[in-house]
């Protein structure tokens, strides 16, 4: 409406300029040279008049071949992206199947038609020399792609896992770390980083790694707790000699994180020990025994208690104390009373263990019982003929390869990150892991 009124006034003021000249029209005279020329002023007018209208028309003229010109070599271009586009596609589909040479007769036909976009190209190169396995050629083009806007992140996640499989994993974290800070969210970026970082053992980058992947909502809470309270468990160790009083927060900062976690408790037990910190170990061992108890558990403490010769009943039964009808209490109890030969209560709390089909454990304490207070030959080798033929006891196995070991260990025997599983075996023969 606004601009109708516009034309209007402008139409309004022309016709009225117009109309002024035409009735008050004058005499025009000018020489040139020594001819004298005489007009009326109205000439003037239209010659003006007729000289504006023809520089419209022209200004129209042109104007609408250029947009007709433009849109003829627009729908060229887009005739050429597209099928460009289409080169690319097919490029895609051939090294899908494996077929190199229609790969390269595509590509090349889409690097003429798609001159501009290099990040296509780069692509496509890449894709081509992984199933030519130039592996060289293919670093040098990684190294092209990250100088490209459009194909940096692809350039640093190819160059990062270049050296996983070389196993320069110190190469691969700083490319993998720049491509974290790209974009943080690619699929399994921060799982792959955390394996990384397992094999370089650089646990304060694991800190800094989990907290930026928390606070970007990449992991949850509990899997950031896990790794850190890792971390954490992993710089006490190494710091468990040289500093135990920085050895001891930072266990206690892992425990906080990840609960009564056994292999945890059996470091915050060792680092008392070297703080000579003697009076509270019974007491801690209770604590989370009395909060926690499980077989795993139960394995510590007895290694440790028997390493540092502290068996005496007493602190069984002071430990056990508020957990005594739990299995794991009762098995605790019957292992030291047969390492004290106190076979009355030992037998009065293997009584409730024995099944049908009683696991292996429960065989060895009753053949040690059999020989120990009745010195029965007999009896012990039948119960331990039945130990080989129980169930198996419960070990650490990797999620991932199934391989057990006896001792947990952040990254497993077979080179896996937090892939450790307290369980029972389920297809191995009889010959156990005896040392972790």
């Amino acid at each position: 409406m606004v601009k109708l009124l516009i034309l209007f006034f402008q139409l309004f003021i022309l016709i009225f300029l117009a109309t002024y000249f035409i009735t008050n029209s004058f005499i025009v005279t000018f020489d040139i040279n020594e001819l004298q020329y005489t007009f009326s002023s109205n000439l003037l007018l239209f010659l003006f008049l007729l000289l504006m209208i023809s520089a419209f028309i022209v200004q129209l003229f042109y104007f609408k071949s250029r947009y007709n010109l433009q849109k003829y070599f627009l729908l060229k271009n887009n005739k050429k992206l597209k099928e460009g586009y289409d080169y690319f596609v097919k490029a895609m589909i051939a090294l899908a199947n494996k077929d190199k040479k229609n790969a390269v007769i595509a590509s090349n036909k889409m690097k003429k038609l798609i001159k501009d976009d290099q990040g296509l190209s780069l692509l496509l190169n890449a894709e081509i020399f992984k199933i030519e396995k130039k592996y060289q050629e293919l670093s040098l083009l990684h190294e092209e792609m990250i100088k490209n806007k459009n194909t940096e992140a692809l350039g640093y996640k190819g160059l990062m896992e270049e050296n996983i499989i070389k196993q320069d994993y110190h190469h691969a974290f700083i490319y993998g770390e720049k491509l974290f800070q790209i974009n943080p969210y690619i699929d399994k970026l921060y799982l792959t980083l955390v394996s990384i970082i397992a094999k370089t053992r650089n646990w304060n980058q694991l800190i800094y790694l989990s907290k930026e992947a928390y606070n970007k909502k990449i992991i949850d809470l509990k899997l950031f707790n896990k790794n850190t309270g890792i971390a954490h468990y992993e710089i006490s160790k190494i710091k468990k000699e040289s500093d135990p009083e920085d050895s001891l927060n930072l266990i206690l900062k892992a425990i906080k994180l990840c609960g009564p976690f056994p292999p945890f408790i059996k470091l915050y037990l060792e680092i008392l020990i070297i703080k000579n910190d003697i009076s509270k170990i019974n007491k801690i061992i209770k604590k989370y025994w009395n909060s926690e108890p499980s077989s795993s558990l139960r394995n510590i403490i007895s290694e440790f208690l028997k390493k540092h010769n502290m068996s005496k009943l007493e602190n069984i039964k002071f430990i056990i104390k508020g957990s005594n009808d739990h299995k794991e209490s009762k098995k605790l109890l019957v292992d030291f009373a047969i390492i004290n030969n106190d076979w009355s209560i030992a037998r009065e709390n293997v009584k409730g263990l024995i099944q049908l089909n009683p696991d292996r454990e429960i065989c060895e304490f009753m053949a040690a019982l059999e020989m120990g207070e009745f010195n029965d030959i007999q009896k012990r080798d039948s119960w331990m003929l039945r130990a080989e033929n129980a169930n198996l006891d419960e070990i650490w196995i990797c999620q991932i390869t199934n391989i057990p070991q006896n001792n947990w260990s952040s990254v497993s025997d077979s080179g896996h990150f937090n892939s450790l599983e307290w369980r029972r075996p389920k297809m191995l023969g009889t010959n156990i892991l005896k040392n972790g």
